[in-house]
């Protein structure tokens, strides 16, 4: 009787601790697949619009990579440049925007360092990179970084890194679920664009458009946002699904500067990350899920805390209540503050003219000025 109610307290204990794991802030999500789940996206994770940046207008998110993370947030985008280091002048990879002389993020490295850090804190997560290789470096120049940053011990490696498998339908999931990725700590998914993949020496690092299909991204007008496919080109809806591509939403607006440069536009953030009003992140989902016969399977924005991002993605994988989600500003910078938005604004004309001048040089360099 003794060894039954030890038997007994055994399975029901680890019985409620499995059923209690919350995947991605959600006990819900642990028995999907990962390719019928909605990751909600930070697009250009690390580059800041904060006082750290004198408010930088090249700036788009408002608070560092692993507070997107506390909130919710489970797509990391960057860019990954060549550059020096400051010391030694060796070879680095940064991530920069657009160029190193615009907007320097820092070594690659040292922001792999602080995602894999939240990781190993955050067992239950599955976080996706999305490292736009503006470099063109190969996968085993990535993969060193990785190493050096202990974090390529956590990547997933699908079947074939060649192709995708068919895209899960209820009776037949062709990824495993995050439960599944969770148990062999394979909780890291890495698409990279564009790469050369390598089986042999980095199985992890994904070609991203070999896996994921997406809409256009250079939109300047809400009603220019659309569902159909931008990249890879000249492909239809239909391919795509049948390709067995993720989709991947880009919903984020740019503002026309002068010398036809482009910035975030944080005037109408609140709209574009709404559910219902001009330019709408919940309408722009419903609208391509409707078309693409099934929901995003990531959902790419700017200023993620600002407006209904998060709540948008919750509605799509019916989650009501996220655990262990950490409650974040909801609030522009400026906002609160005539001195800060001054400041902001003084700082937005300097990054044009440096934009302008890092621009030049890049023409000149490459031979086309």
């Amino acid at each position: 009787m003794q060894i039954f109610n030890r038997y007994f307290f055994f399975v029901a204990f680890f019985g409620w601790s499995e059923a209690q794991r919350a995947c991605n802030n959600s006990p819900l999500l642990c028995s999907q697949p990962y390719d019928t789940v909605t990751y909600l996206g930070a697009h250009d994770s690390p580059f800041l619009r904060d006082a750290a940046s004198g408010f930088s207008s090249f700036g788009n998110q408002l608070l560092r990579t692993t507070t997107q993370l506390d909130a919710g947030v489970r797509l990391l985008s960057a860019q990954v440049h060549l550059a020096s280091n400051n010391v030694t002048g060796k070879r680095e990879l940064h991530l920069c925007h657009t160029t190193c002389a615009l907007f320097d993020a820092g070594p690659l490295r040292d922001w792999l360092i602080e995602v894999r850090m939240w990781m190993d804190t955050n067992t239950n997560d599955i976080i996706t990179l999305l490292l736009v290789n503006t470099a063109g470096v190969d996968a085993r120049e990535l993969e060193g970084v990785y190493s050096e940053a202990d974090i390529a011990r956590l990547g997933y490696v699908p079947p074939r890194i060649d192709q995708p498998p068919p895209l899960s339908n209820k009776t037949n999931p062709t990824w495993p679920t995050l439960n599944e990725m969770i148990d062999r700590n394979e909780r890291l998914v890495s698409l990279v664009d564009p790469l050369m993949p390598d089986p042999a020496n980095a199985p992890y690092l994904l070609d991203q458009h070999t896996f994921t299909w997406e809409n256009t991204y250079a939109v300047t007008d809400p009603a220019n946002f659309t569902c159909s496919p931008d990249r890879p080109a000249n492909q239809t809806m239909y391919g795509m699904l049948q390709s067995g591509r993720m989709f991947l939403m880009n919903h984020f607006l740019y503002w026309q500067q002068a010398f036809g440069i482009q910035t975030p536009d944080i005037r109408v953030v609140n709209d574009t990350n709404s559910w219902n009003s001009s330019g709408a992140l919940g309408v722009h989902m419903v609208d391509c899920a409707n078309q693409v016969t099934r929901q995003p399977a990531y959902v790419l924005v700017d200023f993620f805390n600002v407006g209904r991002a998060i709540a948008s993605v919750d509605v799509f994988n019916k989650v009501s209540n996220p655990v262990g989600r950490m409650s974040v500003s909801d609030q522009a910078p400026g906002e609160d503050t005539d001195i800060a938005m001054s400041a902001a604004c003084r700082y937005s004309k300097v990054s044009l003219f440096v934009a302008a001048t890092a621009f030049l040089v890049a023409a000149i360099m490459s031979g086309r000025l």
